[in-house]
């Protein structure tokens, strides 16, 4: 199959990396909260519902974000695209490292969501229009392993150096990083984007490919919404889970200390980056043998939710084992992001990552919040801090074991096919 921008194998490798640093620092912003979380509640005061809010603020800004973006990637490409966002993240580090109130810290976590709202869409996007249809799984599982490298900075070794930097210096060095990343896509991806051979509209030709009407095709097809409920409940949860509540989770129910829970989440962070790698390994030798990607994610997703059980409930001294094999099925989540790019054609690629992605964060931002409020909730009726995490957890798997049914129960109303050219 041909693609649109021959590559050579050096322009190949530079364009993966340009994107893959951006988003190794979307991540660390991502994650960052888990282990500073204890220092800012120390400082300002925020309770738990506050908490989660503050973290839930980036899937905000970032969630606003995904409809105009899909709508800009389409018609002025990834390059220009990301970098005009990266200037909003190193605004909102900025505005977050000198915050003196909760106000404050919420405009500055908008702000960065924003700002790193492109950094795997217009990778995707990117990977979609310059790269063979085949890769599209390899590429996107490559690209998390970086992005599960910015989560393992911000565990054990940002918990290290935080006594030293403290978390406003922290984010002074993320905004340094940002106009790095930003040079970074300037330089190393191509000046203009690829036109597509099928730069034609479902809908109509020329511009309004890029209107709202053209979301149309991706709204009322039926694969779109037999995987929506892996993006928000599944995909979603583990992203709040994994950015924020694990380490509450690790020193509230597990007592563990401050240090030991960071260590924990390096751990759960790098079992998480190596079972991404593997799965650029793994999937082209299942589809020798005939096994697709979508059955590998519905295998997967099952898995993880009945490891999600046991971590969250059989507690003993060897319970970060069960988060371990969590990360390791989680690590398949991703491969729905690629898989409904696949459904359309090309020119479609910026629109439907970003309308998936948006459901992502949606579920993020629930999560994370309702967490903490289910969380605070609970401990205000009298019930201890173990139970009320029991509640809270056991109603976030409960949505996710429902969601996992639509996903496998709906083919059989809603058959689909792909729309993209093969």
């Amino acid at each position: 199959m041909s693609i649109d921008l021959p590559l050579e194998n050096k322009a190949a490798v530079r364009i993966f990396l340009s994107f893959a640093f951006a988003y190794f620092i979307s991540y660390a912003f991502r994650s960052i909260n888990a282990v500073i979380a204890p220092e800012l509640v120390n400082e300002l005061h925020i309770n738990n519902s506050q908490l989660g809010l503050l973290s839930a603020a980036y899937f905000f800004g970032f969630g606003v974000t995904q409809i105009p973006l899909g709508l800009c990637l389409d018609k002025f490409g990834p390059r220009r695209t990301e970098i005009s966002l990266m200037v909003l993240a190193i605004m909102g580090a900025l505005i977050f490292s000198y915050a003196n109130d909760f106000l404050s810290l919420l405009i500055g976590r908008v702000f960065i969501g924003m700002g790193v709202s492109a950094c795997l869409m217009a990778a995707f996007s990117g990977f979609r229009a310059w790269y063979p249809l085949p890769m599209q799984g390899q590429l996107a599982s490559g690209m998390l392993v970086f992005g599960a490298s910015g989560a393992l900075m911000t565990s054990w070794p940002l918990h290290a150096v935080l006594p030293y930097m403290g978390w406003r210096g922290v984010f002074i060095g993320m905004a340094v990083l940002c106009c790095l990343a930003l040079l970074i896509l300037y330089f190393g991806l191509p000046a203009k984007a690829s036109k597509s051979s099928d730069q034609t509209s479902l809908v109509e030709g020329g511009e309004a490919t890029l209107s709202w009407a053209s979301y149309k095709p991706i709204l009322t097809n039926p694969f779109f919404w037999r995987i929506f409920p892996l993006g928000i409940f599944c995909y979603g949860g583990f992203i709040a889970i994994q950015t924020l509540w694990l380490g509450p989770w690790l020193t509230g129910v597990m007592e563990y200390s401050a240090e030991t829970a960071s260590q924990v989440l390096f751990s759960f962070n790098a079992v998480l980056l190596c079972s991404y790698a593997l799965n650029t390994v793994l999937l082209p030798k299942l589809a020798k043998h005939g096994i697709t990607t979508l059955q590998y994610l519905t295998w997967m997703v099952g898995t993880a939710l009945i490891f999600q059980a046991c971590a969250f409930y059989l507690r003993s001294e060897w319970v970060f084992l069960w988060w371990y094999l969590l990360a390791g099925a989680s690590s398949s989540f991703v491969l729905a992001q690629s898989l409904i790019v696949s459904y359309f054609p090309k020119s479609f690629s910026g629109r439907v990552s970003t309308t998936y992605n948006l459901t992502l964060f949606i579920g993020a931002f629930i999560v994370q919040w309702g967490i903490g409020y289910l969380v605070d909730l609970g401990i205000d009726a009298g019930w201890s801090r173990t139970t009320a995490f029991d509640i809270a957890l056991g109603v976030y798997l409960a949505i996710q074991t429902l969601g996992y049914l639509w996903f496998l129960l709906s083919p059989k109303f809603f058959p689909s096919t792909p729309l993209a050219e093969t």
